[in-house]
């Protein structure tokens, strides 16, 4: 039986980690980022006000990455460091993938501004310029110090500096030389599997 948060995707696996392990620094650390993604999204439900409301009448503190397009849920953060190694960056590590066709409209989780360079990359590097199939990245900087980052965008509908509203459309799904037509999107803070299912819970099945 495993001791830690690992393979978790959730705010459940913090109550099954025995009382051995929590005076455990990686343990700590772990559950300590869940609390700071849990008072961001609290921060964006307060902010949303009352009119704005998911099932159960709770505010929505943010809107579903693809809107109501139809997809199917990729890999998850447990899958991405799996992959990857543990080592990853957070952009590449801790993101859910959202298959969807090609040019499928993608939305702003949440009121913010676009991070402009050299902070963050915009649009392509140098390196992926020089290859005619790559596609486009962002980062949506939020509210509590959360950055959302959207890759793998076949095309970029905001600027750099330029402040976006949760729900406005602001990219589209690419496809790699039309094949493997997805959205990447990761967060900074905690589990992209928490945020997406305070984003939009009925999308969240099997986030992992």
């Amino acid at each position: 039986m495993r001791n830690d948060c690992t393979d978790c995707c959730g705010g459940a696996c913090l109550e099954r980690v025995p009382a051995s392990s929590r005076a455990c620094p990686a343990t700590m650390a772990r559950a300590s980022r869940r609390l700071s993604i849990r008072a961001s999204l609290l921060a964006l439900l307060l902010a949303a006000g009352p009119r704005a409301a998911l099932g159960g009448g709770v505010a929505a503190p943010c809107a579903a990455p693809l809107g109501a397009a139809a997809f199917r849920l990729g890999e998850g953060p447990a899958a991405h460091v799996k992959r990857m190694g543990a080592g990853a960056r957070w952009q590449d590590a801790n993101a859910v993938d959202f298959l969807a066709p090609e040019g499928t409209p993608v939305h702003a989780v949440a009121d913010g501004a676009v991070c402009a360079p050299p902070a963050c990359v915009f649009g392509k590097t140098e390196e992926e310029k020089r290859d005619k199939n790559s596609l486009n990245t962002f980062t949506l900087l939020g509210p509590g110090g959360l950055q959302f980052y959207y890759t793998h965008a076949g095309s970029i509908l905001v600027k750099p500096g330029q402040s976006v509203s949760r729900g406005q459309q602001v990219a589209t799904v690419g496809a790699y030389a039309g094949k493997n037509a997805h959205l990447h999107l990761a967060v900074n803070q905690g589990s992209a599997c928490d945020v997406l299912k305070t984003c939009s819970p009925s999308d969240a099945r099997g986030c992992g």
